[in-house]
């Protein structure tokens, strides 16, 4: 409330925070959801006639050229290239004075990385044995390259949609980052190492878990600007 040549004005509220933050809990609540129907329709055997519709279609296109490309792509979200992106993009954030982002970085994909081994373990759903194409050896649900690139390139889209200058550049962003997660899911069916659902569980909860950590880097920051406020 402000007063304007003798006459009071009420200051009106910005709801848009309001609605962001709702929105994050929304889509936490949404993707957990999905993950667990998955899970139901899973230990109901629910989902051998979708598997397999899939994965025979998916894998009809299957060709010399394309598997190397394939190939190439699932390599963009395996443990080994995601754990030494993520070090190198903490790194970056580090030697710029940016010591929340790397914070956030390291722990949405090094604690992520070891929830989806500890999901693994509980599921023990075997690898499907329809034209494997590469190895692949572990447990096939939910899908580790799924849920690793879902948050690795997701939570990359957040931090740069925060810091890029632009509403093109934060688009384009956003557009490579969802482009790159959904190609990988594509690879993991065509290369013959995981069902379809093992993709969408791990879409799923990799999605779940980005959405948990976004919103608590967003609670550590208003913690931070709220102490240093008050001094």
């Amino acid at each position: 409330m402000k007063k304007k040549k003798g006459r009071t004005v009420l200051k009106k509220k910005n709801w848009r925070p309001y609605a962001y933050y709702g929105a994050l809990v929304v889509f936490l609540l949404f993707f957990t959801w999905g993950f667990f129907e998955v899970v139901d329709a899973l230990q109901e055997n629910e989902v051998a006639a979708f598997d397999t519709k899939i994965i025979h279609e998916v894998q009809s296109w299957v060709n010399e050229g394309r598997t190397a490309r394939m190939v190439f792509i699932t390599d963009l979200a395996s443990v080994k290239f995601l754990t030494v992106a993520t070090g190198l993009i903490a790194l970056f954030l580090i030697i710029r004075r940016w010591y929340g982002w790397a914070l956030f970085f390291l722990l949405v994909n090094g604690i992520g990385g070891a929830f989806n081994g500890f999901l693994k373990e509980q599921f023990k759903r075997q690898r499907p044995d329809i034209l494997p194409l590469i190895e692949q050896g572990g447990y096939s649900f939910p899908s580790g390259h799924s849920m690793g690139s879902f948050i690795f390139y997701g939570a990359l889209s957040f931090m740069l949609f925060r810091l890029l200058k632009g509403k093109w550049k934060k688009v384009v962003a956003a557009v490579l980052a969802g482009s790159m997660i959904l190609l990988v899911g594509l690879t993991r069916i065509y290369l013959g190492v995981h069902y379809p659902s093992d993709v969408i569980a791990g879409f799923s909860i990799g999605a779940a878990w980005l959405f948990f950590w976004i919103m608590l880097f967003h609670f550590s920051e208003y913690r931070v600007n709220r102490r240093l406020s008050r001094r």
